[in-house]
């Protein structure tokens, strides 16, 4: 199976003109100058779905997964229901070595966790604000106007956008808490070695390889202790990984 290549789409503020330069470079088989291009444009107009993907794509074609896997989990972040950054994903986790099953979760959970990562909380917020708007609108014609028609219409739009409002409010609230207490990371190094506990002299649990997404649990120096999509928890070093949400 092969990936599905770079989109020639982007952002409206990023360089139309060095992207598609980058572009030309990837059909070259230049990665190496694609990455360098498209790294920059990043530090130069900040985080892109599309410059994430195009990055996991060059990492991909050099046989860098764990950089590979960690580009397409932060472009998931901007673009959460890409198909094609989806099916890259899905594509490079079947190189990594470390093959986990993933802790069993109710539906509702699974379901609810889909949902409010539609959106980032900004668009859920503003999507608040915006029902809010509307409810308060609703409500004024139904208070204030003459004609019953108007009434009633003013009286089901401030009912059906006070529960949109209620709904966009709690999946903001949700995913904040969400960003903030689930943090996520990828292993870079080639392998490493899960320990018991923060130091060097602790018992070694497991091994672990290059791709692996892990979850971020707490730090103790150069120390982070993680869970495995299997769910067991250790001690990986700092030097080890790169976090998803790290740019």
């Amino acid at each position: 199976m092969c990936i599905r290549d770079r989109t020639d789409s982007t952002d409206s503020n990023i360089d139309t003109t060095t992207f598609v330069y980058g572009n030309v470079m990837y059909e070259k088989g230049e990665y190496a100058k694609s990455i360098q291009i498209y790294e920059n444009l990043l530090s130069q107009n900040g985080p892109s779905a599309t410059l994430y993907y195009n990055l996991g794509n060059c990492y991909y074609k050099t046989n860098k997964l764990g950089s590979s896997v960690l580009n397409y989990e932060r472009a998931l972040m901007y673009d959460g229901h890409n198909e094609d950054i989806k099916y890259n994903l899905e594509l490079v986790n079947l190189r990594i070595r470390d093959k986990m099953d993933p802790i069993n979760e109710s539906l509702v959970t699974l379901w609810s966790r889909e949902f409010i990562k539609i959106f980032s909380v900004h668009s859920w917020a503003l999507g608040c604000i915006l029902f809010l708007w509307l409810s308060l609108t609703g409500f004024a014609v139904y208070r204030y106007a003459k004609k019953r028609s108007f009434q009633r219409n003013g009286f089901w739009g401030f009912v059906i956008s006070f529960i949109i409002f209620i709904i966009t409010l709690v999946s903001a609230i949700t995913r904040n808490n969400y960003d903030k207490n689930f943090q996520f990371a990828v292993v870079m190094a080639p392998s490493s070695i899960v320990k018991s506990e923060p130091n060097e002299s602790s018992t070694n649990l497991f091994l672990i390889h290059e791709g692996l997404k892990v979850q971020l649990l707490e730090s103790d120096n150069n120390w982070t202790e993680v869970k495995m999509p299997d769910g067991n928890v250790g001690w990986l070093k700092n030097e080890d990984f790169m976090r998803v949400r790290g740019k």
